[in-house]
């Protein structure tokens, strides 16, 4: 029955990645020629076309009778709530409601919430390498200078595709949600408020990269796999464009990722192109 439910909930979580990387190219592509092309709208269609297929295959392997662990379930509930937030406010915005608003909770509870998300995403990577056969082996590596490619007959491998990019990707995500939830303490700092769609991204992908860690102890193959590699170099497109954002480095209408409504504006911008003389030249 667990299973089952969990299996209902990676569903949901790919069905809801697979949807909003579908709005965010739509919108990207339909609206660049009055605001320009939006580099978040394009890395975030891509980190999607990853993620959200390894969410919908591992969902239906698990409705399928798949063997499920006390880990995945635990990231698999932790990643619930920011997800459906997050896609609850892109909805309500696509039905013309309200969508992002101001939270005014003090800086004690931030700190307190993300004090225990700390401590429970340590206890759950520790938990899954605790769970592989000879447990002792994982940790065993901290101290020993001699490699330890993998464990023996247990088809688990610390050089293995799988591992590797799970592990590059549990970083490159945590990056991201780093980026976003400064963004959020810089917001507090000047409006005395955080953004409810703002925190709930920045919990997105904290669990994404929690998702991934604990996932790099499992051994995936075949399609699972081939998304895992995608998603590397989608997550360094990603964090790339995301960490521009945050230093303002780069200009982009998609500012505040799929909360505000898309729509075209009175005029052309400056940087589309669309107002571009014959000759003259375009800056990017």
């Amino acid at each position: 029955m667990i299973a089952v439910l969990i299996g209902i909930g990676n569903l949901m979580i790919g069905i809801a990645y697979a949807g909003l990387g579908l709005l965010s190219a739509w919108e990207t592509i339909s609206l660049h020629h009055y605001r320009g092309w939006s580099r978040f709208g394009i890395g975030f269609a891509l980190m999607a076309a990853s993620c959200g297929p390894h969410h919908l295959m591992h969902g239906w392997q698990l409705l399928q009778g798949e063997a499920v662990s006390w880990p995945i379930i635990a990231v698999t509930i932790i990643g619930l709530p920011p997800g459906l937030i997050f896609v609850g406010l892109r909805f309500e915005t696509a039905w013309n409601g309200q969508g992002d608003r101001g939270i005014p909770a003090s800086p004690q509870r931030a700190i307190l919430l993300s004090a225990a998300f700390a401590m429970v995403a340590g206890g759950l990577a520790a938990w899954s390498l605790a769970r592989l056969p000879a447990a002792e082996l994982p940790f065993q590596i901290l101290c020993s200078s001699s490699e330890i490619p993998g464990i023996a007959g247990s088809g688990f491998s610390f050089v293995s595709p799988s591992f590797l990019a799970n592990l590059f990707v549990t970083g490159t995500y945590g990056m991201v949600g780093w980026y976003l939830a400064d963004r959020q303490v810089r917001r507090y700092l000047t409006d005395g408020s955080w953004s409810l769609a703002g925190i709930a991204m920045s919990g997105v992908f904290m669990t994404c990269a929690l998702m991934h860690l604990v996932a790099a102890a499992a051994c995936e193959t075949g399609w699972a796999l081939t998304f895992d590699l995608i998603g590397v170099p989608a997550s360094i497109y990603f964090l790339w464009i995301v960490r521009q954002l945050h230093r303002d480095a780069v200009t982009d209408w998609n500012r505040r990722p799929l909360i505000g409504a898309a729509t075209a504006p009175a005029r052309a911008s400056p940087w589309s192109g669309a107002n571009a003389r014959p000759g003259s030249p375009v800056r990017d």
